[in-house]
């Protein structure tokens, strides 16, 4: 046998049959979470998620409050806890709420979303009803400690 002949052999890669790999793919229920919370942003008459949407799709702790999940390799059940405005008919968002993230969760993950649960904690009443951004800047006070809001006022007045 030559010395090329050698060579080529040692690198070739020997054929697999397709059900001998183990390769795998597991989704967190980080990710799932992340999923529900966008989703949640999108609709129309949510009002809040315990923990905030906002704060689950920048990926800072505390989403998780509203949201859980509970997965297997083929399947994921979701409970979600929420808060709707006032004057919304709560059947028909409860509704587009389970249609929606039934959708997005099997589309991005490939799972089988075998229930989506919808608790509705609370109702926010008009007047305090804020447009979605004042709702972000709102819910990124709510998780900053004390000090840094004194802090960020004494700047503001300055």
């Amino acid at each position: 046998m030559s010395k090329e002949k050698q060579d080529k052999d040692k690198y070739e890669i020997p054929e697999i049959e397709e059900a001998d790999r183990e390769d795998g793919t597991r989704i967190s229920d980080d990710v799932v979470v992340t999923i529900v919370a966008t989703v949640l942003s999108e609709i129309e008459g949510v009002a809040s998620v315990p923990g905030g949407i906002v704060s689950g799709i920048l990926g800072r702790k505390g989403v998780g409050k509203g949201i859980k999940v509970e997965a297997s390799d083929q399947e994921v059940a979701i409970d979600v806890s929420l808060t709707l405005n006032y004057g919304i008919r709560i059947p028909e968002v409860a509704a587009n709420i389970q249609s929606r993230i039934r959708e997005a969760v099997e589309e991005m993950t490939g799972k089988y979303v075998r229930a989506v649960n919808v608790t509705v904690q609370a109702m926010r009443l008009p007047e305090t009803i804020r447009p979605p951004e004042e709702e972000a800047a709102a819910s990124e006070e709510e998780q900053t400690p004390p000090e840094k809001l004194a802090n960020k006022e004494k700047e503001n007045e300055e």
